[in-house]
């Protein structure tokens, strides 16, 4: 079961007042309320980009900035998410505000608020499109109106949503404060990383079954949530000068499938030993294990052939060892060697032929030559 509403939709979408439902457009009725709700949004966004910037910084180097510089205030999320919510229950259903209650929600409750966020939308644009803010415009129809829920995915650069997204929590332990994609992505990528990726299995060990399977489904409803407040903002926007009007949602979607997929990989051995124990254990009370044991001269089944099914099995196991040589032998380079042998075959063959052929030049007739697909670093998204 996923996790229960982190927003009192039903409230967020009942009509404003019977004159007028969806609310006044509050550049027009109330700019201080509506100046108040984007600014303590910016505020919050550029704390977090500071608080990521000095993340970077080595303890030395830290030391070397003065002390009030290093003193930031924590992002205000929570006053942000109020404040939109106040707007949009009380005052305007206006989808700018909706946009920034998104990235409130998101940074509060994890993939199930990303989920009720765009539920919300989906409601605000079903039931209130022909009076919905800001109000269309004249010459270019709806794409002021949508122009925020735009910027959350980006369309020449990355959108607001997406560090948010790769931010999101995948496992939560006490002893660990960032299981994220975007900390797995780092783990793969650095052997010197931490958490290391041999620690989000670890950590995946530790959680109950079924907080992971509730913490699929939030992943899985924010996915659906999100596909369905797109085929709306789709029928709804139609086009103007040729070009849909609907904001894109690659980013977003090629995110949030990153972090399904990642999740999967990680917690899939822990929820798949769980369904399947009560199968095993009706196999022990049948006597087939004692009778594979007699098979093979009573010393039980191999453990490496029962622990590896497939190549992701055996990443795995290469990640144990290769966490085991680096705790037990730091100097040697088997644990480097090891994480970067499951790292090379984890790759594409497109990424890998680009890591191992330095030459552009050469690079670039082997491509034209084979027809492989290589994405230069120079060319665009």
């Amino acid at each position: 079961m996923a996790s229960e509403l982190t927003l009192d939709l039903d409230h967020l979408v009942s009509p404003i007042s019977e004159e007028h439902p969806a609310g006044t457009y509050l550049r027009e009725t109330n700019r201080d309320l509506l100046q108040r709700a984007k600014d303590g949004r910016t505020e919050s966004v550029s704390r977090e980009r500071r608080q990521r910037e000095l993340e970077i910084y080595s303890e030395e180097d830290l030391s070397l900035i003065p002390e009030e510089d290093r003193r930031i205030e924590a992002p205000e999320w929570r006053s942000v998410l109020d404040c939109c919510t106040e707007i949009i229950a009380e005052h305007s259903k206006d989808l700018w505000v909706a946009s920034w209650l998104i990235e409130a929600n998101t940074r509060l409750s994890g993939f199930a608020g990303l989920r009720d966020g765009f539920r919300l939308v989906a409601e605000l644009v079903d039931r209130y499109w022909d009076n919905i803010c800001p109000p269309p415009d004249e010459e270019e129809g709806h794409v002021g109106t949508v122009s925020q829920l735009a910027s959350l995915n980006g369309e020449n650069s990355q959108g607001t949503l997406i560090i948010p997204i790769e931010s999101i929590p995948l496992l939560t332990v006490a002893d660990h404060s960032d299981l994220s994609f975007a900390a797995y992505r780092q783990a793969t990528n650095d052997s010197d990383a931490r958490p290391s990726e041999a620690e989000f299995y670890a950590a995946a060990r530790k959680i109950d079954p079924e907080r992971l399977r509730q913490h699929a489904e939030d992943i899985e409803e924010a996915i659906e949530a999100f596909s369905q407040m797109n085929q709306l903002l789709e029928a709804k926007c139609g086009s103007h000068d040729g070009v849909p009007v609907a904001p894109p949602s690659s980013q977003i979607a090629s995110a949030l499938a990153q972090c399904q997929q990642t999740f999967r990989l990680i917690a899939r051995d822990v929820m798949s030993d769980d369904a399947s124990s009560d199968a095993e254990q009706s196999e022990d009370d049948s006597g087939s294990l004692v009778q594979s044991g007699a098979s093979t001269g009573g010393a039980g089944a191999d453990p490496v052939k029962k622990q590896v099914a497939n190549r992701e099995d055996a990443f795995r196991m290469l990640l144990q060892a290769s966490e085991f040589f680096r705790k037990t032998e730091p100097h040697s380079p088997v644990g480097y060697m090891l994480q970067k042998a499951v790292r090379i075959g984890r790759m594409e063959l497109p990424d890998l032929l680009q890591e191992m052929i330095t030459d552009e030049e050469v690079l670039t007739r082997f491509a034209e030559r084979t027809g492989i697909d290589i994405k230069h670093e120079t060319e665009e998204d």
